[in-house]
């Protein structure tokens, strides 16, 4: 088997349509739920969602299928990956978004780690799904996902195992191999919500929140499964992350401005709204409002001191808007 090396350490022999859109930053991620049947210990879900039946497109909370369209065309998106939680506890809710999706010509994968049934998988393709992709929990009852790779096949959906570089399990190849199905093992990752259960397992956390001896493991499938992807930590920063916020910060107006990593440096100006709206207005300086103020160009922030509190940032283009560095003018 001939194996690539990209990004971050990661490697392949094989990519599905969806990592290669994950790869290009240009898959929204839709969380249909935080409700869950299993407890896995390394779940990377962080507390906040954990749980609860709450809906976000990337990091945007979703009221309604507008909230969803705009943080699609937030990012140009090309296609969505559909995670929770358990997505299949909730059958009719991702039904209903791949039937947007599909008619929208967007390429959809869901993560699972229930081995669906026929008539679920049947209903999956109707509604447009273009990939699935299992997760025995804790990598255990294998055998029992090998119908459900069968079924997806056989309806045009492509299939296989998405798993945490937690152990190697024989049975994993084995099915795989057999079915022409595809491994997509990933190091296994430390979070907020899974720290303390991987130290008390004995894992270790590297320099970039990955588990020492994750990588061991994968290596052990790279020798046996013939369509893997291994997906480092590093990967999800330095491509798919990094990526995305590129495309993200290219849809905002001309007059941000557009950092190597992805994020954004602006003019900020904080005070009285209605005064300084005017203001901008009359001047005819392009500005965003937002919670705090007005985003300007930089350009123009030194013009504007003497009408309110005026800061140079630097923020990530996403809806949380997340703010890195704030260098106030005096």
């Amino acid at each position: 088997m001939k194996f690539r090396k990209i990004e971050g350490g990661s490697f392949y022999s094989y990519l599905t349509e969806g990592c290669k859109l994950c790869r290009k930053g240009a898959k929204m991620v839709l969380f249909v739920t935080g409700k869950c049947h299993n407890s896995c210990y390394y779940c990377p879900v962080s507390d906040q969602r954990m749980g609860s039946d709450f809906i976000y497109a990337n990091e945007r909370p979703v009221m309604d299928m507008d909230d969803v369209v705009d943080e699609a065309i937030s990012m140009s998106a090309e296609g969505v990956s559909i995670t929770g939680g358990e997505p299949l506890l909730k059958p009719e809710r991702v039904c209903d978004y791949l039937r947007v999706f599909s008619k929208a010509g967007l390429h959809s994968h869901l993560y699972t780690s229930l081995p669906a049934k026929e008539s679920m998988i049947e209903k999956l393709s109707e509604m447009g799904l273009d990939e699935i992709r299992f997760h025995p929990p804790e990598l255990k009852s294998i055998k029992l996902y090998e119908p459900s790779i069968k079924y997806s096949k056989k309806a045009g959906i492509e299939a296989g195992f998405e798993i945490p570089a937690i152990s190697f399990r024989d049975e994993i190849p084995e099915i795989l191999n057999r079915n022409d199905a595809f491994l997509n093992v990933n190091e296994l990752e430390f979070s907020e919500s899974n720290m303390q259960k991987l130290l008390e397992r004995g894992w270790r956390r590297g320099e970039f929140y990955e588990a020492t001896g994750s990588l061991e493991i994968a290596e052990k499938y790279r020798e046996s499964v013939e369509k893997l992807h291994y997906c480092s930590v590093r990967f999800k920063e330095i491509a798919q992350f990094r990526r995305r916020l590129i495309r993200m910060a290219f849809n905002l107006p001309d007059f941000y401005r557009v950092t190597s990593e992805g994020t954004v440096i602006c003019g900020l100006v904080e005070g009285e709204k209605e005064k300084i709206r005017k203001i901008l207005i009359q001047r005819g300086i392009d500005f965003v409002e937002v919670h705090e103020g007005f985003e300007i160009p930089v350009d123009e922030a030194e013009k504007m001191r003497e009408f309110g509190d005026v800061s140079i940032i630097e923020r990530y283009p996403t809806y949380t808007r997340i703010i890195l560095e704030k260098d106030p003018l005096g």
